[in-house]
């Protein structure tokens, strides 16, 4: 009866500890799916804007246009080719990324180092480098959730981007 407190005290923080150590697992799957997801869900649009634009192609040659908005503007490049390092500041500190562009396409964007990001704010917003990719634009929306890890890693992209620049 000496201990019986001790005893009952010790198991309430081990089983809290065994508790929070199984929340943290749901929360980290969790991340996980929102972000496949995500990354569907940004399939499926890009899918859809390339119809899109299959469609309006179409409809100018069916009405006898020679050609697009795009194809009347002019042909110099806007980026020069080449690899490109940014950084931006994110949640927990500096993210450095990575582009390359070849004939102003995005053809390759990670993420080189975010070591002070929380890893679940992380993971939601790691999609952002499909969607950058699917988008060729630095102009997508951050990710719920991550709002300012997607904003480092989106301000890093403007920043390489910024580098990349012919002119």
């Amino acid at each position: 009866m000496k201990y019986q407190s001790f005893i009952t005290k010790l198991l309430a923080v081990v089983l809290i500890g065994v508790i929070l150590f199984h929340y943290q697992n749901i929360a980290a799957a969790r991340a996980a799916i929102v972000a496949e997801n995500e990354a569907a869900i940004a399939e499926v649009e890009a899918y859809n804007r390339g119809i899109q634009a299959e469609n309006q192609k179409r409809e100018a040659a069916a009405s006898g246009e020679s050609g697009t908005a795009e194809d009347a503007g002019s042909t110099a490049m806007l980026y020069q080719n080449g690899t490109y390092e940014g950084t931006g500041n994110g949640y927990g500190g500096p993210i450095n990324v990575s582009v390359t562009i070849e004939g102003d396409t995005i053809t390759a964007f990670e993420v080189l180092s975010h070591d002070g990001e929380d890893p679940a704010y992380y993971a939601l917003a790691e999609s952002l480098t499909e969607t950058v990719l699917q988008e060729q634009s630095a102009d997508v929306d951050t990710v719920s959730g991550a709002t300012f890890s997607s904003k480092g890693i989106l301000e890093a992209l403007n920043d390489a981007l910024d580098k990349a620049v012919n002119g």
